[in-house]
């Protein structure tokens, strides 16, 4: 009798014990969405991807809200081989197969094209892509030695002072090499817009213009704000960060949040302090009517500023969004507009 009691009780002992490692793991499959959360930041923090956690919860869009709850992907369905092979130049030198962990930034950094460019070619109307999906690309890989064309060497104007544009070039690019600003170098050329074609030839010296000019340059765009930040640069080096993913507290081109974003592009051009979104809205002026280069604020989750970005002009803004990273939205949304609080000028 003894001996059975014995043995129901190390039964019971042992049974507990692996209820209780069961539970221990069915808890640690789930997660509980906090403040800050996205898809992109749980995906790093459990080594998954986006698409494995969006799978796995039957999510059709990248958005999650505070206190939702999570399925974690199990390592052997969702976490990549620890051998992590380097992307390469396809074969044909114009097609690029998508990655585990590649957005199109990366991918454009990568083969030196710029996001719009890479976008417009294959004919992308968002920033989202998907793994194993094929991309053109017209750049060589940065990563490994091309074969077929010689590397661009230190760009030159001709005898007559013009420049022919080469694959990757923006205006910044080109106006930041021959030491001239992006509103003079589109002044000069008679551009209305930031956008370059590949051989095409631009005016980038003062000299090449025509000593005679009959009408003034436009000035439908202004060349600055507050008269310390240039807002066609401004504007010109938010929009290469087109697709950069968002990262709470990210200051740099590997992750933005919001106000990290803007501290970025403005400290391009200024010596500024690393603002909160509530700090760049006390220390701003308020203006009736956003110019380009100003800044527009949201209330999103709690009282008071919680997100901003830079206005572009046509009621567009860019920011860096929380679940798409940095890309461009209207204020017009029926999301930012009920969240939308006014514009002010940043002069700091």
């Amino acid at each position: 009798m003894k001996k059975r009691q014995l043995a129901l009780s190390l039964g019971a002992i042992v049974g507990g014990t692996f209820l209780y490692q069961a539970s221990a793991e069915a808890s640690a499959s789930t997660v509980q969405v906090k403040a800050g959360d996205t898809l992109w930041s749980l995906s790093t923090k459990y080594h998954t991807t986006v698409e494995a956690l969006k799978s796995v919860n039957k999510l059709s869009s990248n958005t999650i809200h505070i206190g939702q709850t999570l399925s974690i992907p199990s390592a052997s369905t969702s976490q990549p081989s620890n051998k992590e092979e380097k992307p390469s130049a396809p074969a044909t030198g114009s097609t690029y197969k998508v990655q585990s962990g590649d957005t199109l930034w990366k991918v454009a950094t990568r083969f030196n094209m710029s996001v719009e460019e890479l976008k417009r070619l294959n004919a992308l109307s968002s920033n989202i892509i998907y793994i194993n999906q094929t991309l053109k690309v017209n750049g060589s890989n940065s990563a490994s030695t091309p074969t077929t064309s010689k590397p661009a060497e230190t760009p030159s104007k001709d005898a007559n002072g013009t420049y022919k544009v080469q694959r990757g070039d923006s205006l910044s690019k080109i106006a930041s090499t021959f030491h001239m600003s992006v509103s003079e170098l589109k002044q000069i050329n008679g551009l209305t817009s930031n956008t370059i074609y590949v051989n095409q030839q631009l005016k980038v010296s003062k000299s090449s213009q025509t000593t005679t000019p009959t009408t003034k340059p436009s000035t439908s765009t202004p060349s600055t704000s507050n008269g310390t930040l240039n807002v066609s640069q401004m504007i010109s080096d938010a929009k290469r960060y087109i697709g950069v993913p968002y990262r709470w507290g990210g200051t740099t081109p590997s992750g933005f949040d919001c106000s990290g974003f803007i501290y970025y592009v403005t400290k391009q051009q200024i010596s500024t302090t690393r603002y909160t979104t509530a700090g760049y809205w006390s220390v701003s002026t308020p203006v009736s009517n956003p110019q380009p280069g100003d800044l527009v604020f949201f209330n999103t989750y709690s009282s008071g500023p919680t997100h901003m970005g830079i206005y572009l002009g046509n009621r567009q803004f860019i920011h860096a969004g929380s679940s798409t990273g940095v890309t461009i939205a209207s204020l017009d949304n029926s999301y930012w507009s009920k969240r939308y609080l006014g514009a002010k000028r940043f002069s700091k």
